[in-house]
């Protein structure tokens, strides 16, 4: 494989159609191919056929639709890797080239490589104005390319040269996806998990139609008289009347035979339907990861909120694979080319849904009551364009009023900010007088709770320790304690009128 840091030679154009041309070089001895990891596909035949035609199932090609539908309905963008003026140009330059794409419909194709693990499109490149420029990305079929353990551009079967041959370098886009390494370019797709599921569905169906066929209707019986079951002739005509009842509405019987229908002993067909259920599930869960969405009954596995966020998930996930393996190579390469030294841009798809406009200005509304608003900038740039602000309303008054009403106005704020501010240094000052308070609690109730103790130990029983309770409460108060509370209560009154006045 060329090393990324030398010059890059030009690509390889035109269309590389007919598999029996020699457009590669021949692959070196020291070049081994790999064979697929899926065992599936390997232990059964080897052929991406087979799980072609899984996606004939109802089951599997309806919900894979739908992923591939929820990417390309998503629009495109391209963002420049670099702030420079020549990152800008290539970023341009590219947005003109991805409109001249069916994008859409390569990205439709490159998503198979979900299904199938790996997926090939070729780059069709034509110079225009000194540039080398995309004509067209075809989307070719994966069963045609061999990847080698070098992990070069795949080869191709050359049939006239009955050997591999490499395809030329920065000519193929590849794209591989499943596998749990990454020695393993062909990935393991999603028609791995959904071959069996398929395959028991299919025989369950098989045998559900036999049912049908056998126990749906009555079984016709003809009875013979004795001796004329040997008759040849006769008993023809009786076979050609019991295959007439099932079209006619009317036969003709040989004389002396008699018809009589037998009804079937079995009816239902539970067992087939809940195996067909079971698959079908199965494979939703495969294919979107639950089941709820496939079948329309949300309550079945959650909320909706939730069933939301697992298609949301898949949807950027598909999304991000293809973009990302687009920008990692033919990016890369065109970029290269034509503007060396620029940062490669970024294509990718915007799947995530725009918000709404209602939730942004209530969050805006909240935000300008704390002191926060957006700028002009931001304000066009998150509701458009057609906007501006809104004149200040005035009241008609003279200016003297309109100053002295501004002065009154400032004044209440004063005195309010004063009446805050008083409020805050009475806290302030009660807090410190509880704390000193606090500090004082040996020398002004130690006395008391040493008396209380000293009566509970002594006390032989509860009615002893109850009258010597009594006996204390008619004690005075000690001293100390006396002028403490004495002190607290007249300080307590004082901030109370001082702080009246203030009000």
């Amino acid at each position: 494989m060329a090393d990324e840091n030398q010059p890059i030679p030009p690509p390889a154009q035109g269309e590389l159609t007919a598999r029996d041309d020699d457009w590669g070089l021949l692959a070196s001895p020291y070049v081994r191919l790999l064979s697929p990891d899926d065992t599936v596909l390997t232990h059964r035949g080897g052929d991406y056929s087979l799980y072609r035609e899984t996606l004939r199932d109802d089951a599997c090609m309806a919900p894979f639709n739908q992923r591939i539908m929820a990417v390309t309905q998503c629009e495109t963008a391209v963002d420049a890797g670099g702030d420079d003026a020549l990152s800008q140009r290539a970023a341009d330059w590219l947005k003109e080239q991805m409109q001249g794409l069916e994008w859409d419909r390569i990205t439709t194709g490159m998503m198979y490589g979900r299904w199938y693990g790996h997926a090939v499109s070729e780059c069709l490149y034509q110079p225009n104005e000194g540039k080398i420029t995309l004509a067209d990305i075809r989307v070719r079929d994966r069963a045609r390319f061999f990847y080698a353990n070098d992990r070069g551009p795949p080869f191709v079967w050359s049939r006239p040269l009955a050997r591999y041959v490499r395809l030329p370098e920065r000519k193929m886009w590849c794209l591989s996806t499943g596998a749990d390494h990454d020695d393993s370019p062909y990935g393991l797709g999603l028609a791995h998990y959904c071959y069996w599921p398929v395959f028991f569905k299919r025989n369950n169906i098989k045998f559900w139609l036999i049912f049908l066929e056998k126990f749906g209707m009555p079984t016709a019986v003809a009875k013979m008289p004795p001796g004329q079951y040997d008759d040849v002739p006769l008993r023809n005509k009786v076979r050609a009347a019991l295959q007439a009842m099932a079209t006619e509405t009317g036969v003709i019987l040989p004389e002396g035979t008699s018809f009589e229908f037998l009804n079937a002993m079995r009816s239902g067909t539970q067992d087939y339907d809940t195996m067909r259920s079971a698959m079908d599930k199965a494979l939703a869960k495969v294919i979107i990861g639950q089941t709820a969405s496939q079948e329309g009954t949300p309550g079945k596995l959650g909320n909706e909120e939730l069933q939301g966020e697992v298609k949301a998930e898949l949807v950027k996930a598909d999304a991000d694979l293809v973009c990302e393996s687009f920008n990692r190579s033919v990016v890369r390469w065109l970029t290269a080319w034509n503007f060396p030294g620029a940062k490669p841009p970024r294509v990718w798809r915007m799947v995530e849904p725009p918000e709404d406009i209602d939730t942004v200005a209530e969050r805006d509304k909240k935000l300008y009551s704390i002191g926060w608003e957006r700028t002009d900038d931001s304000f066009r740039e998150t509701y458009g364009d057609g906007w501006q602000r809104k004149a200040q309303q005035t009241t008609g008054l003279p200016a003297d009023q309109l100053a002295n009403a501004a002065a009154a106005e400032f004044a209440e704020l004063g005195a309010i900010a004063a009446m805050r501010s008083g409020h805050r240094a009475d806290q302030q000052a009660m807090a410190e007088a509880a704390t000193a308070f606090a500090a004082r609690y040996p020398e002004l109730l130690g006395a008391r709770v040493q008396q209380l103790l000293d009566y509970a130990e002594s006390s032989g029983d509860y009615a002893t320790f109850q009258e010597r309770l009594r006996e204390m409460m008619a004690e005075a108060a000690p001293r100390p304690l006396a002028d403490g509370l004495l002190r607290g209560g007249f300080f307590a009154r004082l901030m109370g009128r001082n702080r009246g006045r203030r009000a």
